[in-house]
Formats: C-alpha cells, sequence, structure tokens
C-alpha cells in the first residue's frame, strides 16, 4: 500500500502497490460471516449478551474490512474500498479483546475474591476505557490516513492509527500481566480455593476453556504487535506490501481467537456460575480479609452476664451511670444451682 511520493493537491494517489488475492480474502470474508450467527446464538442460549455482542460487532467489523479488500481487487486504487478494509480490520480485533477483558474477574472470582489485586470495578473500567481510546484512534486515523493525499497529512493519520493499536496493544500486555500475576498467586495458594465454585474450575471443560482463552490471548498479542509495525513503517513499505503475511497475521491470528473463544464458550463453561461472577455483583461484595480466630479467654476473666444485667437495670431506673466501688466484687457471683458442680470448691 503505498502514496505518491510528496503528493499534494488532487494528484493521483496508488494505495496498494499489489492488487490483492480475492481467494484468500473473500475466503476469510465468508468465515468471519459464519461466526456472526453462531455468537449469536450462544449469547441467547447461555445468556451472555455483552459477551456475545461485543464479539459479534467485532466480527462485523472484520466481515466490513474484508468487503473492503475484496473490492480493492477491482480496484486497487479505490479510495472508499482502501478506507473500508483499514477500519474494519483496525477495529473489529479491538473489540473482540474488548470482550475478553470482561473474563478475567470472572475467572479470578471463580477461584476466590482473595486472589484478585483489584477491585472488580475498576478491572473493567480501566480496559473499558484503553479500548474506547483505541477504538476512537483507529477510527481518526484510519479516516485521515485515507481520505487525504497529502503525504505530511498521511503521516499524521498513520501516526494516530499506530497510537490507537499501539494502546490496544499495552491494554493486551496489562491484561496479560495480571494474569501471570493471579497465576502464581493461584499456584503458591491454591489450598485457600474457594470450595463455592469447585465444581467449576475442576471441570474439564473450564480447564479447556482456560487453555483456549490463553491461546486466543496470545494470538491477539502477536496480531496487534504485527499491525503496529505494519502500519508504523507506512502503507508503501514492504511488510505492509507482503499479502500473504498480512492474511496470516492478521486475518488467520483473529479467526483462530474468535473460533477458540466460540467453540470454548465462556458461558458455556462457567455454568450456573456465570450470572454470579459478574462484575456487578462481585463489585458489590467486596473480599473480606482472613481474621485469626479470637482469643479465649480464661473463666475467671469472663464478665458475668448476671452482673451486666443487674448494673444496666439499674442504670435504666435511676439514670444514671454505674460507679465503680473497692469494696463490693467486680463480679456479682451467680445464685447456686442444683446437681452443678462449684468449680470454685473443686479449685
Amino acid at each position: 500500500m503505498g502514496s505518491s511520493a510528496h503528493c499534494t493537491g488532487d494528484c493521483s494517489r496508488v494505495f496498494l502497490a499489489n492488487t490483492p488475492s480475492l481467494g484468500g480474502n473473500a475466503a476469510l470474508l465468508v468465515l468471519f460471516a459464519i461466526l456472526i450467527p453462531i455468537a449469536f446464538i450462544l449469547g441467547i442460549r447461555y445468556k451472555s449478551s455483552i459477551f456475545a455482542t461485543t464479539v459479534t460487532t467485532g466480527l462485523a467489523l472484520e466481515v466490513v474490512g474484508y468487503i473492503g479488500r475484496v473490492l480493492l481487487h477491482g480496484s486497487p486504487n479505490g479510495r472508499g474500498p482502501f478506507i473500508v478494509y483499514l477500519l474494519g480490520t483496525t477495529t473489529g480485533p479491538t473489540c473482540i479483546c474488548g470482550a475478553m477483558f470482561l473474563m478475567m474477574p470472572r475467572i479470578v472470582a471463580v477461584y476466590g475474591e482473595e486472589f484478585r489485586s483489584w477491585r472488580p470495578f475498576w478491572h473493567p473500567f480501566l480496559f473499558y476505557a484503553l479500548t474506547t481510546v483505541s477504538l476512537v484512534l483507529d477510527l481518526v486515523g484510519s479516516i485521515v490516513s485515507g481520505i487525504q493525499d497529502n503525504s505530511d497529512l498521511i503521516n499524521i493519520g498513520i501516526q494516530v492509527l499506530v497510537a490507537g493499536l499501539a494502546i490496544q496493544l499495552a491494554a493486551l500486555g496489562i491484561f496479560v500481566f495480571h494474569a501471570i500475576f493471579f497465576a502464581i498467586a493461584l499456584r503458591t495458594r491454591r489450598h485457600g480455593l474457594d470450595p463455592k465454585y469447585a465444581s467449576v474450575y475442576n471441570s474439564r471443560l473450564f480447564k479447556m476453556f482456560l487453555v483456549a482463552f490463553s491461546l486466543a490471548t496470545i494470538l491477539l498479542v502477536v496480531r496487534t504487535a504485527y499491525r503496529v509495525v505494519e502500519i508504523a513503517e507506512g502503507f508503501d513499505s514492504s511488510i505492509a506490501q507482503d499479502e500473504v503475511l498480512f492474511l496470516v497475521l492478521d486475518g488467520v491470528m483473529v479467526l483462530i481467537a474468535t473460533l477458540l473463544l466460540l467453540g470454548f464458550f465462556p458461558a458455556r463453561a462457567f455454568g450456573q456460575s456465570w450470572l454470579q461472577t459478574s462484575s456487578r455483583r462481585l463489585s458489590q461484595t467486596p473480599p473480606r480479609p482472613l481474621r485469626p480466630s479470637p482469643a479465649q479467654l480464661p473463666p475467671s476473666a469472663r464478665p458475668s452476664p448476671t452482673y451486666n444485667n443487674r448494673m444496666s437495670l439499674k442504670s435504666s431506673v435511676s439514670g444514671q451511670s454505674p460507679r465503680y466501688s473497692p469494696r463490693k466484687s467486680s463480679y456479682a457471683q451467680p445464685p447456686p444451682q442444683r446437681n452443678m458442680v462449684d468449680s470454685d470448691a473443686l479449685w
């Protein structure tokens, strides 16, 4: 994808030096389109509308992007198809990453709230903010770099687009860091697992989901790092002109990651615990720290309930607080009871 050097005014701009292949781009277009109704049906079946809607939006944007790639096969210098391709392929995976960011608080809640290092409310809030900023920068950068013919403005659009992708990569890095930190804490303190969800984290399906989720995260990290390098080098660079590299490191990576997420659908792996581990419910119940058991007082140091009742009765009648007298015993002796052993006599 190149542009004429130092082009100003209405001179003709070359968007793609090589014509995109029809077969590869059309195949990815069809596969992404097939996954849209699957994600929608799974969301309804397992009552996970937010996750399914976010994934469906990302898949729809991917379809839009590859429609632009297919249109560029017929007109490599088409401005409209180029903008459509750039918008779809940059914003689609961002939405899929946003759906994955919602899973970490639920995973932590299954094993035990004491393993998390953040409040459940702040985790999605942080990643929502990063995802939103990334989407806005991707949108602005794609439009500016596509509609402009001036090389300086094109470079500004490229820089904005790279900034959006870099923020997405940073969000994925933070996400991976928290996941590793959680895995270490879980490994070293496995004796403190929450027994409430033992049937979930001991199930084979949930363990397979964790493996698929980890692989999907790695694939999206590789894809985002590739797009940062590709666009930072410029649309006319050798890495941007390599279509096989683009189809594998962008399209196939996102496709496999989405297949893993839908094949091991999170709500299905969580089962009935899916609704109980929502971030909204977790934010209302902060974790309680472990407290040591109270020390047992000796019998001589325990206050007598009879004495307390008498003093409270006197104070309520007279309206005065009880006074301390050294001539009187600190604790009133309870009346002797029949058939009971006198412990003082034994001592």
